[in-house]
């Protein structure tokens, strides 16, 4: 569902707008919406199964969630089906609430690659206290058997407010209003300071660290110091007999060594 929410939402900054053809409708969501088949879920929120007949258009407009952008509103419904008479094609009840919907000039045939017929459109056009509103609907029907229950069929209708309605409509004060009640986005919450953690409690305290220059312990410092006077402190504790050996020999007069060897 989180998944569905931010795909849909990323679509919409997009500039996703839901807006089928005739043959778009009646080959692929009307089909898929009669079979029960999953459709995008960017769309399906779009789609609606309600009673259309139940109530006029402005309470419907009320209750449900207008596509993006072009703010017409989609509704998968049954239309009942009058019986038949002698020469004349069946036609379907149009009553609706405290009105009426009523054609709006004649059919339109939708035929699919090959030319054969598949659905129409009916164009229809909502009365209210014997004056038309500016609420018009696009029914798509398709030739379907499943389509077809008993004395009821399955459509696809669009409930849209005319582009020529004037500002100050009826129709178009409803369909504003509604959204405007209904679908406004939700306030921004306001932000919550965070609590800082205290920190943590110091077991034992650390070691002074000791400069990289400074002197060891017992031990002098010396701006110079040669290598052989570095060297010599570590060597005297050592060797001392070697050393004084060797010093010895070395300051003995060569006459005295001559003795020692004539002895």
């Amino acid at each position: 569902m989180e998944m569905a929410a931010a795909l849909r939402a990323r679509m919409l900054e997009l500039g996703f707008r839901f807006n089928p053809t005739p043959q778009e409708a009646i080959t692929h969501t009307l089909p898929r919406l009669i079979a029960g088949e999953p459709l995008h879920p960017t769309i399906r929120p779009y789609l609606h199964d309600a009673d259309i007949y139940a109530c006029e258009p402005g309470v419907l407009a009320a209750q449900f969630q207008p596509t993006p952008r072009a703010g017409d509103r989609f509704f998968f419904t049954s239309c009942k089906r009058q019986p038949q008479k002698a020469g004349k094609s069946s036609r379907a009840g149009r009553a609706a609430g405290p009105g009426s919907w009523h054609s709006q000039g004649n059919t339109t045939d939708v035929k699919d690659g090959a030319g054969v017929k598949i659905g129409e459109v009916k164009k229809l056009r909502y009365k209210k206290d014997g004056k038309f509103t500016d609420w018009l609907m696009d029914e798509f029907s398709c030739y379907s058997q499943d389509a077809v229950v008993g004395d009821t069929q399955r459509v696809l209708c669009r409930i849209y407010v005319s582009p020529r309605a004037a500002p100050d409509s009826v129709a178009r004060q409803e369909d504003a209003a509604a959204a405007a009640a209904v679908f406004a986005p939700p306030a921004p919450e306001e932000p919550v300071a965070a609590t800082k953690r205290p920190a943590p409690p110091i077991a034992d305290q650390p070691c002074p660290k000791r400069p990289r220059c400074a002197p060891r312990h017992g031990m002098a410092p010396s701006a110079t110091r040669s290598p052989a006077s570095t060297l010599a402190p570590a060597l005297a504790p050592t060797c001392p007999v070697q050393v004084s050996t060797v010093a010895q020999a070395a300051c003995t007069p060569v006459a005295a060594l001559s003795q020692s060897c004539l002895d």
